[in-house]
């Protein structure tokens, strides 16, 4: 039963933020810190994940944890919202004390500037673990209609437009190489990665689709870009926070949108830095970092095995298992994100990983082409 429940785990973290909010003042951080002590913890104490994949009878229970965090996803949306409003949005803070006591609405009158901060990331938090990464995962089964349209529900949330065309069709054909923007960089830092991987999307998204519909004329060049439509459903939830709270209102949902990217951003860092692979050879397990960490195989759906992920981006994450030639980091992805945070501290942990990488996994083009690059960063001081 525990191989079931344990992909359930992510619940929890979207109910205590939704809780923070409601209870309002230093309530506010309450996701946040439930994500450090439970999820950055519990990984960092965290065992070995089994190497063996277990054997599921029951798949809809597994598709089940994903599609069961759209409706939490959407209450914690309205009740950001309404901790940002002035109104008592959709009668929430009278409901909850006529069910309480607890008076809600005089918690969110003596608000204070660090709650708000607060309270940004929590939501930031709850909506890049819950939703984002759920819908990294549904993205990839681009035949299945419901997948597709839950996951782009839950980017929607997240303001984040570009997901569903520079991930799934960028950046897993051009990873390892300069083309890809989603790849770090030896030596780059992981803010600057961010605002460079942040823009490099947008722009790989755009010509991604730019191609695929080249051949049929507008109107329905634009009605069908699907990086358009993104923006556009983005669009919709930033106005629902304007209309429920003003300029206030919808400042703070950008700056939750940029935390909850800044999170992503920072995994997508960890997962393939310093990697390298030659454009047009194959993307092999040594191109992507793994971990083993048990916690973080529950908490972010097996994308640990993120070699096999890789190599067989279709494949549900109950099938993804340990690929023995891909790296792998010594700790799990969320006990690493911290880490990844400090560069200085990053680059002395990742350094002795990065050696064993080019001396025993990298290929003769690969290490000259490490070289090369190290050359030009040493040149131009740049990572």
């Amino acid at each position: 039963m525990f191989a079931y429940l344990r992909y359930f785990g992510t619940h929890l973290l979207v109910a205590a933020a939704t809780a923070g909010l409601l209870l309002g003042g230093w309530w506010s951080w309450l996701g946040l810190l439930t994500g450090i002590v439970g999820w950055i913890g519990g990984d960092a104490l965290s065992a070995p994940v089994a190497t063996q994949r277990p054997g599921y009878r029951h798949r809809r229970v597994l598709d089940a944890a994903l599609y069961s965090l759209l409706p939490p996803l959407v209450v914690l949306s309205v009740v950001f919202a309404w901790s940002l409003a002035e109104s008592d949005l959709f009668g929430i803070g009278q409901a909850l004390a006529g069910m309480t006591g607890y008076d809600a609405l005089a918690a969110r009158a003596a608000t204070t500037f660090v709650d708000h901060l607060g309270a940004s990331w929590s939501f930031a938090l709850a909506i890049a673990m819950a939703g984002i990464l759920t819908a990294h995962e549904l993205l990839h089964r681009q035949h299945d209609p419901l997948a597709l349209a839950v996951g782009r529900a839950m980017l929607a949330m997240a303001f984040n437009a570009t997901l569903e065309v520079a991930h799934v069709f960028g950046h897993h054909s051009e990873v390892g190489t300069r083309a890809d923007p989603a790849t770090a960089r030896r030596g780059e830092g992981v803010y600057r990665f961010f605002v460079r991987s942040t823009l490099g999307q947008i722009g790989q998204a755009w010509r991604i689709e730019r191609t695929r519909l080249a051949a049929r004329a507008p109107p329905w060049r634009w009605l069908n870009n699907r990086v358009m439509r993104g923006f556009a459903r983005s669009g919709l939830v930033a106005t629902a926070f304007y209309a429920a709270g003003g300029g206030g209102a919808l400042g703070w949902f950008l700056v939750a949108s940029t935390w909850n990217k800044l999170l992503l951003e920072a995994l997508n860092y960890m997962e393939h830095y310093g990697l390298v692979r030659v454009a047009g050879t194959p993307i092999e397990p040594r191109h992507a970092w793994d971990s083993v960490s048990a916690f973080s195989h529950a908490a972010l759906f097996n994308l640990p095995w993120h070699a096999d992920h890789h190599h067989r981006s279709t494949a549900p994450f109950p099938e993804l298992g340990p690929s023995p030639d891909a790296p792998r980091l010594g700790r799990g992805y969320l006990a690493t994100l911290p880490i990844v945070l400090v560069p200085p501290l990053w680059r002395r942990v990742i350094a002795p990983r990065l050696a064993y990488w080019d001396a025993s996994l990298a290929t003769p083009a690969e290490r000259a082409l490490v070289d090369s690059r190290c050359a030009d960063n040493a040149a131009t001081g740049s990572g």
